[in-house]
């Protein structure tokens, strides 16, 4: 039986699963530190220590709250020793989406990851590789590429790091009682799903859990841009990162229940209808929110969270500029019927939550640039522990004032060296229990 199930974004959080920054945000190409954190223009270096102690202050509000935070290293290690055959399908996974091409750095990359055990497997596999690591690089290998000046430089990755793994809301998604094993828009971040699908294929908490997407989809998908508005009803962002034949997909399994039963490699699912899994949602509506790309707002939680049973917390550029579509089940099986609504975003929430009407907290315009800074610095990516119970970045001191005038219990956490912006508690965290309502 499946232990993860969350069917709603503000109940009491039970469980999530977290990483914490490593060596593996150190490991810059040649020092070149643009190669390995791209979208951070304006940086020159990652501090590891800050971000550190940045996710170990986010981690004890959680433990505070009562939540069990799990590591995903710890839940690899624990996998990796209860199913020691799930080891050389995540090298083979791992490595082709390494896009290394042919025998010889292949072989010398399975070699060098194959080596290791335990906790050295892990680091190895988080920490990437260069060629200096493998035995490609051993003296007398290439005796005449040496000389000309042919050889390997050490130095060079064959696999760069996974040094943007603490953001885990991304590769996978808990819809219900199954799971998204999402396709990311940057390519290198799919080692991570990589890691996350021997979990699943392996370890009993995900035991018969269905799953609604496949990373081996052709299409894109991001956690971000899945919000669980009830049972009954999921939002989906339409973004730069989440294509629209993937929420096809997507939508398709949850209306007619036919994800897959999570099984090792090779082996076939079964439909979760067919199976019966009592954890499958009884999903009625797919809403697909168009989501403004505004400065580095990637996703739907960027935009919007709910905090409360019938309040959100809007980007106003969301309310504004958004389109919405509802997607439900069509007369023949597996088809959709696909309705624009025209009515705006507080009346297309309150028909996904079977509600008269929800309250909408934006946090205004101040005329000056502080505002765009905090709407900027994931104003509205709050990670709720409870109704009305909120973790916030503790830099948004406007809208902080604003949630707390609310009526709103916060606890503020500093996370600028880890997120830099891009989003807020809720993108470093992924639910995989919350309470229903």
């Amino acid at each position: 039986m499946s232990n993860v199930s969350v069917t709603n974004e503000i109940g009491r959080l039970r469980r999530v699963l977290v990483h914490r920054p490593g060596p593996e945000t150190r490991r810059f190409p040649h020092g070149e530190f643009a190669l390995a954190f791209p979208l951070r223009p304006a940086n020159s270096d990652f501090n590891l220590a800050q971000a550190q102690a940045e996710h170990d202050a986010l981690t004890a509000v959680l433990a505070q709250a009562g939540v069990e935070v799990v590591e995903v290293t710890d839940l690899l290690g624990e996998t990796l020793r209860l199913a020691p055959e799930a080891k050389g399908p995540l090298i083979a996974r791992y490595l082709a989406n390494c896009r290394i091409e042919g025998d010889e750095l292949v072989e010398a990359a399975a070699r060098y990851l194959d080596a290791a055990e335990g906790e050295a497997f892990i680091e190895r596999l988080f920490n990437g590789m260069r060629y200096g690591d493998t035995d490609l690089a051993r003296a007398g290998r290439f005796p005449f590429a040496s000389l000309t000046g042919g050889a390997f430089d050490p130095d060079t990755f064959l696999a760069g790091p996974l040094n943007t793994a603490f953001f885990t809301r991304d590769p996978v998604s808990v819809i219900g009682g199954g799971i998204s094993l999402n396709h990311m828009y940057w390519h290198d971040r799919n080692r991570e799903i990589d890691l996350l699908q021997a979990i699943a294929d392996h370890h009993p908490a995900f035991a018969g859990a269905p799953r609604w997407f496949d990373h081996g989809s052709s299409f894109h998908l991001e956690g971000g841009d899945v919000v669980n508005l009830s049972e009954h009803a999921v939002a989906v962002g339409l973004s730069s990162r989440t294509e629209s034949l993937a929420i096809d997909r997507l939508a398709q399994r949850l209306l007619w229940g036919t994800g897959t039963e999570g099984a090792p490699d090779g082996a076939a699912g079964t439909s979760a209808a067919a199976a019966g899994e009592e954890g499958a949602p009884a999903v009625d509506a797919v809403y697909v929110v168009e989501v403004p790309q505004t400065g580095n707002r990637l996703h739907l939680d960027a935009y919007l969270s709910r905090i409360d049973y019938d309040v959100f917390a809007v980007d106003p550029e969301l309310a504004r500029t958004g389109r919405i579509w509802r997607l439900g089940r069509g007369r023949k099986r597996g088809s959709l019927r696909i309705d624009s609504c025209e009515d705006g975003l507080a009346p297309v929430l309150a028909e996904a939550l079977g509600l008269a009407s929800v309250r909408l907290i934006d946090f205004g315009d101040d005329g000056t640039s502080r505002m765009d800074f905090e709407y900027g610095n994931g104003a509205a990516g709050i990670l709720p522990l409870a109704p009305g119970n909120l973790c916030v970045c503790a830099e948004n001191t406007a809208a902080n004032e604003r949630l707390d005038a609310a009526g709103m219990t916060l606890h503020p956490v500093s996370i600028q060296e880890m997120t830099a912006g891009f989003g807020g508690p809720n993108s470093l965290c992924l639910p995989l229990v919350r309470e229903s309502l």
